[in-house]
C-alpha cells in the first residue's frame, strides 16, 4: 500500500488548493454555513453527493467525494482491484475542508495502465458508496470505449442519459464537453419546464457568487443518475459557458450585467473555483491560469485525446447579427452642398473626409432599384424608411470585415501552439487517431433559407413569438446558424485547420453545445479537402433549438431534410432527441453510436441507437467519408 502525493500534502495542513484561486482568504468562515452543506440538526458526517473519479492517466487517477458535516473532517480512502476490497492497492487520509466546500480529492498514483479499480471513502463509521474507475489504456490495448455527453440542464428534465451511461459496460471514460450545470434562476432559461416537472434550481435565483455556484453544484450532484454515472467510470471534463454564464468570453458574458452583478472576473473566478472543487480533476499546475484549461490524454497506442478551453482564455465576443450587420451604402461627394452626388468607394477614399457623406442605400421593394438621391436618403436615415423601401444587408462585406476579422479568436496563440505540438507528437509516436474534445460545433453550417423551406401553415404558430420570427427571417441571409460556434470565428478555425494539416493528423472532433446530433464532414475550405470528421452529441436534457419552432411537429422533419440538402458538410443531423454518443476506437476504425432516450420528462423511458457510423484512414491525415454501418 502507498499514499498518493496529493494525499500526503493534504494531510499536513493547508494546501495549494486552499489558495489556488486567490479566493480563500476569509472564505472558510462564511462557507461553513453555506446552504450546500446544511442538514438541519445533523452532526454525523454524510456522503450525500456520491463519489467520482476522473482526469485519468496511464498510472494515476483522481478520486473525489464530498462530506456534509459542520466542520472539517478527516477522511480515509481505499482503492482496490476488487469490489469487496480484499485486494487493496492504495489507501490514505485526506481532509474535507470548509475552505474547499467540504470536497476532497486524491491523486492516486503508481497504478497499472488500463487497470480497473474500486474506491471508497469513510468518515468514522460512515462509508461512502463504492466507485468504479480505470486508468488510461495500456500500450497493448486493442479497443477504447468512450461515452460523450454535453449540456445537462437540471430543470429541463431527468438525467436519463447519465443513467444509461452508468449501465454501459467497460467504458474507458466519459467525456463531458461542457454545460455540466446551468446558471439561470427560475425565471430564466428552462424555468417553466422545471416548475412543471418539479426540478427547480437551487438557489432559487441566478447564480453569481461563490456560495451560489457551490449550492448549484451540490444540487446537481445529489441527482442519483448523475451520481451513478460518476461512480461507474472516470470523467474527462471541460467547461463551456453555462458553468460561468451564457455566451461567456474573455471579458464578460451575455448573461452577466456588471452594473447589477459586479465585476466579471470576480464571478468567473468564483465559478471556476467551484468547478475545480466539485469535479474529479487535477488542479492547475503552479503558474497556470486556472481558467486556461487544456489537457492531453494518451490512450495507449490507439488515440490521443486533447481537450481545449475556448471560452475564458482567448475567445472574442460573439458577433451580434442585429447590431453589427453591415448594409449596402452609398458615398456622396458633398462639396457642392446644394447638389451632393454619389461617387464610387474608390473615389470617396481619395477625397478629404470633410467632403464625403456615407448613407445606407434605400431600395425600392417594387423594382429593387437603389435610391441615390441624397436629400431623400438623408431624410429617411433620420425619420425612418417609408413604406415600399428597405435597406439591404451587405453580407459579403459583413463576412469579410466582421465575421472574418483575423483578430477574432477562440484559442490564443499559446493554446494553438500547444495543440499543434500535441498533434505532431501524437503522430510521431505512431498513434493512429488524434481526437479533439471541444465544446462547440466546428463544421460550416450556413443557415438554409427557412422562410422558403417551411410551409406557412407549418411555421405560422411559431412565428407568433417575436424571437422565433426574427430567427427565421434572418435565415434569408444564409449566415452561420450559430455565431457562437466555430462558424462565428472562421479565421480562428482556419488557423486550427492549418495546424491539423501540418501535423498530418487523423483528426476526429467531438463537440457538444448545440443540443442536437450531428455527424459532419469537415473541409479545409468549402467543398475542399477533408480535414477531419466531427461527431457532435445532443444534450443530456437541455432543450433543442428547433423545439421552439415545433408547435407543428413537422418542423423537425423539414428542418433536417433542408439542412442535409443545403449544408454540404452535414452528413447526419437529428434535431429533436436527447442523448449521447458511444465512441469505439480501434487501430484502423472509429465507430460512433448515436444513442437517444425517448424522453427526459419522466424517469420511465426507452433508449434507441439512432445510427452507427464508421470512419477509417485512407492515408496519413486523410480520412474516409463517414459511412453508415447500422
Amino acid at each position: 500500500m502507498h499514499k498518493s502525493e496529493q494525499d500526503q500534502s493534504q494531510s499536513t495542513g493547508p494546501t495549494r488548493r486552499d489558495t489556488l484561486m486567490g479566493l480563500a482568504a476569509g472564505g472558510a468562515a462564511a462557507l461553513v454555513s453555506a446552504p450546500s452543506n446544511a442538514v438541519s440538526g445533523e452532526t454525523k458526517p454524510l456522503f450525500l453527493h456520491g463519489v467520482a473519479s476522473g482526469d485519468p492517466e496511464a498510472t494515476a487517477i483522481v478520486i473525489w467525494t464530498r462530506v456534509t458535516a459542520p466542520s472539517d473532517v478527516l477522511l480515509k480512502w481505499h482503492m482496490s482491484e476488487d469490489h469487496a476490497f480484499e485486494k487493496i492497492v492504495a489507501s490514505g487520509e485526506v481532509h474535507a475542508r470548509a475552505a474547499q466546500d467540504f470536497t476532497a480529492k486524491v491523486d492516486v498514483r503508481g497504478l497499472k495502465a488500463g487497470g480497473r479499480y474500486y474506491y471508497r471513502f469513510s468518515a468514522g463509521e460512515t462509508v461512502s458508496t463504492v466507485g468504479a474507475t480505470r486508468t488510461l489504456a495500456s500500450a497493448d490495448a486493442q479497443k477504447l470505449r468512450l461515452g460523450v455527453v454535453s449540456c445537462s440542464h437540471y430543470g429541463f428534465g431527468f438525467f436519463n442519459v447519465y443513467k444509461e451511461l452508468s449501465q454501459q459496460p467497460d467504458l474507458d471514460a466519459i467525456v463531458h464537453l461542457g454545460d455540466y450545470i446551468y446558471e439561470y434562476g427560475p425565471d430564466g432559461y428552462g424555468g417553466s419546464t422545471a416548475k412543471e416537472i418539479g426540478r427547480e434550481h437551487e438557489p432559487p435565483h441566478e447564480v453569481v457568487t461563490l456560495a451560489d455556484y457551490r449550492t448549484r453544484f451540490a444540487q446537481y450532484r445529489r441527482d442519483p443518475d448523475l451520481q451513478a454515472a460518476h461512480a461507474s467510470a472516470p470523467f474527462i471534463t471541460m467547461w463551456d459557458d453555462h458553468e460561468t454564464a451564457n455566451n461567456a468570453w474573455v471579458a464578460g458574458a451575455q448573461n452577466h450585467q456588471p452594473d447589477k452583478e459586479g465585476p466579471w472576473d470576480k464571478r468567473r473566478d468564483a465559478a471556476i473555483r467551484t468547478y475545480f472543487e466539485w469535479m474529479p480533476m487535477r488542479d492547475p499546475k503552479p503558474g497556470e491560469a486556472f481558467y486556461s484549461l487544456h489537457r492531453t490524454y494518451e490512450m495507449g497506442q490507439l488515440a490521443t485525446l486533447h481537450t481545449i478551453e475556448t471560452r475564458l482564455t482567448a475567445r472574442s465576443e460573439e458577433v451580434d447579427y442585429e447590431s453589427q450587420m453591415l448594409w449596402f451604402e452609398t458615398h456622396y461627394d458633398v462639396s457642392d452642398k446644394a447638389h451632393p452626388k454619389p461617387v464610387t468607394p474608390e473615389t470617396a477614399a481619395k477625397l478629404p473626409a470633410s467632403r464625403v457623406s456615407t448613407l445606407k442605400t434605400p431600395y425600392s421593394n417594387i423594382n429593387d432599384e437603389p435610391v441615390h438621391d441624397y436629400a431623400r436618403a438623408s431624410a429617411w436615415a433620420t425619420s425612418g424608411l417609408p413604406e415600399g423601401f428597405a435597406y439591404k444587408a451587405d453580407i459579403d462585406r459583413f463576412r469579410a470585415e466582421v465575421l472574418g476579422d483575423p483578430k477574432r479568436t477562440l484559442m490564443g496563440p499559446a493554446q494553438l501552439q500547444w495543440l499543434k505540438d500535441g498533434l505532431k507528437t501524437s503522430r510521431a509516436k505512431g498513434i493512429p487517431w488524434q481526437i479533439l474534445g471541444n465544446q462547440v460545433v466546428m463544421a460550416r453550417m450556413d443557415a438554409p433559407d427557412f422562410t422558403l423551406a417551411f410551409p406557412a401553415e407549418v411555421i405560422a404558430p411559431a412565428l407568433t413569438n417575436p424571437f422565433n420570427k426574427l430567427w427565421v427571417e434572418r435565415t434569408k441571409f444564409r449566415l452561420p446558424i450559430s455565431p457562437g460556434a466555430w462558424d462565428g470565428y472562421p479565421a480562428a478555425r482556419q488557423r486550427l485547420y492549418d495546424a491539423v494539416r501540418e501535423a498530418e493528423a487523423n483528426f476526429i472532433v467531438l463537440s457538444g453545445d448545440s443540443h442536437q446530433f450531428w455527424a459532419n464532414d469537415l473541409r479545409e475550405t468549402p467543398e475542399g479537402k477533408r480535414i477531419g470528421i466531427e461527431f457532435a452529441t445532443s444534450s443530456v436534457s437541455s432543450k433543442g433549438g428547433y423545439d421552439y419552432l415545433a408547435a407543428d411537429p413537422r418542423v423537425f422533419d423539414i428542418a433536417e431534410e433542408t439542412l442535409l440538402r443545403d449544408v454540404p458538410e452535414i452528413t447526419y443531423c437529428e434535431t429533436r432527441r436527447r442523448g449521447y454518443i458511444l465512441l469505439e476506437v480501434t487501430a484502423d476504425k472509429v465507430h460512433a453510436d448515436y444513442m437517444a432516450v425517448s424522453t427526459v420528462k419522466s424517469r420511465e423511458y426507452e433508449v434507441t441507437r439512432l445510427r452507427r457510423f464508421e470512419v477509417t484512414q485512407e492515408a496519413a491525415g486523410a480520412l474516409s467519408p463517414i459511412k453508415t454501418v447500422g
